[in-house]
């Protein structure tokens, strides 16, 4: 097991600093935007204004978790879809428009994907393994193998998050892109991990990037894990067509997170609080937001 010890997130709902995010949920709108909290608690004035919203994400989410569990993080593992795109866009603008022949670096700089896990390293003061990964919809659960793979070889506090952001570009080509059925968003989810035992736990993770069918394949991963669908007490899915029971809660993500690649981070923090302030001991985490990569997550009740 790979024991939550802190979560922070900045949505569009009000989960910053909330200690049960499930009392606050209420489905998105697309008049709806990002509910921040008052970044200059985390991060000084001349730093933040060069900051973009999914980079102040990151760093504010990370300080939070740092400061919940009072000690440095042996290892960073970020992930992120589409990576700093105000900075991307903000690049690409002035790389067309400017007729000088010399253009300033910084906004490229910002710009790479790895940009949140270096800042969240130079905003913590941390110099320990930092790695970001980019795979689609999938980006989290990749990154949270990678912290599961830390704490095998011996690492003990290992922060885990993701983190996407939206920008006008994205809403005229999301018809072609993803589903429109539910409004774009921004947003980021950061967890402390260990092999301490607290009361909610990351037994499982799993990600196929040739899915066929999610149904036989969520079957097959709870196989694998001595597990059946009917011992799931809750099932949180990205508008997926897989049955549940009648005894199951059956939650869409999606109309809590809004539609961006690093959404199933948000979904792990709605199913530690479904299972922490309540009588359930088991969740899944079905990610299939994007054809053919899908990712399975399961938590458990440690009630020891």
């Amino acid at each position: 097991m790979y024991y939550i010890h802190a979560i922070a997130s900045i949505t569009h709902q009000n989960t910053f600093r909330v200690n049960n995010i499930m009392e606050e949920l209420a489905p998105l709108d697309i008049e709806s935007t990002l509910i921040s909290p008052n970044y200059k608690e985390f991060i000084p004035g001349a730093a933040l204004r060069r900051l973009s919203p999914v980079l102040r994400i990151g760093l504010t989410t990370s300080i939070e978790c740092k400061n919940k569990v009072g000690k440095d993080f042996d290892a960073i593992s970020v992930g992120t879809a589409l990576g700093c795109l105000k900075d991307t866009e903000k690049f690409l603008n002035t790389f067309l428009t400017s007729t000088s022949d010399f253009l300033s670096p910084t906004a490229f700089i910002q710009s790479t994907h790895n940009t949140i896990g270096g800042q969240i390293s130079l905003g913590l003061g941390n110099h320990a393994y930092n790695m970001t990964h980019t795979q689609n919809n999938v980006s989290f659960e990749v990154a949270l193998l990678d912290g599961m793979m830390c704490i095998n070889e011996g690492k003990e506090n290992v922060l885990v998050g993701a983190a996407d952001e939206n920008i006008k570009f994205l809403e005229l080509i999301q018809p072609s892109l993803i589903s429109d059925k539910y409004p774009l968003s921004t947003g980021g989810s950061f967890f402390a991990f260990s092999n301490n035992k607290s009361a909610i736990g990351v037994k499982a993770v799993q990600v196929n990037f040739n899915s066929k069918n999610t149904e036989n394949e969520l079957n097959a991963f709870l196989k694998e894990n001595n597990l059946s669908k009917n011992q799931i007490d809750v099932i949180l899915h990205s508008n997926s067509a897989i049955s549940t029971l009648e005894n199951q809660e059956n939650i869409d993500y999606l109309q809590y997170s809004g539609l961006h690649y690093s959404a199933s981070s948000f979904a792990l923090h709605i199913a530690h609080d479904n299972l922490k302030y309540s009588d359930k001991k088991t969740a899944i985490i079905v990610n299939d937001m994007c054809a053919g990569k899908t990712g399975f997550m399961l938590l458990i009740k440690d009630e020891a």
